[in-house]
């Protein structure tokens, strides 16, 4: 795919995940931001293969940088919104100290096991 292709790829994907943030749609998310990897690794592909900069379009250059900073300030969002939902989900399960429902804590609760594990008599 030629670079300014590319380009156009990776700008419109980065469009259709910030929608999706703003929607707060999840599935419109998950497979906005799955059509904006592949399109960063198809403009990835691109850039290698293409000519010395002094060679690129007109004004890729400043597409390029302008793609990196909005890349970087979505990621910040979604790390934001990681840290919401994660202090949401706090919030309606909260932590309970001291029970486990594997490791160390499990064995003590019954040395013989479960009744269904006994043997009848």
């Amino acid at each position: 795919m030629p670079l300014e292709a590319s380009l156009a790829a990776v700008e419109a994907q980065l469009q259709d995940v910030r929608a999706a943030l703003l929607a707060a749609d999840p599935l419109t998310l998950e497979t906005a931001t799955a059509q904006l990897r592949a399109a960063a690794t198809t403009l990835a592909h691109a850039l290698e293969r293409a000519p010395a900069r002094a060679a690129w379009p007109d004004g890729a250059q400043e597409r390029v940088k302008t793609i990196a900073s909005e890349l970087a300030m979505q990621r910040d969002q979604l790390a934001r919104l990681l840290a919401l939902t994660e202090r949401q989900a706090a919030s309606l399960l909260p932590p309970v100290a001291g029970v486990a429902t594997y490791g160390s804590n499990a064995a003590t609760r019954s040395p013989t096991g479960a009744r269904i594990y006994r043997a009848p008599g």
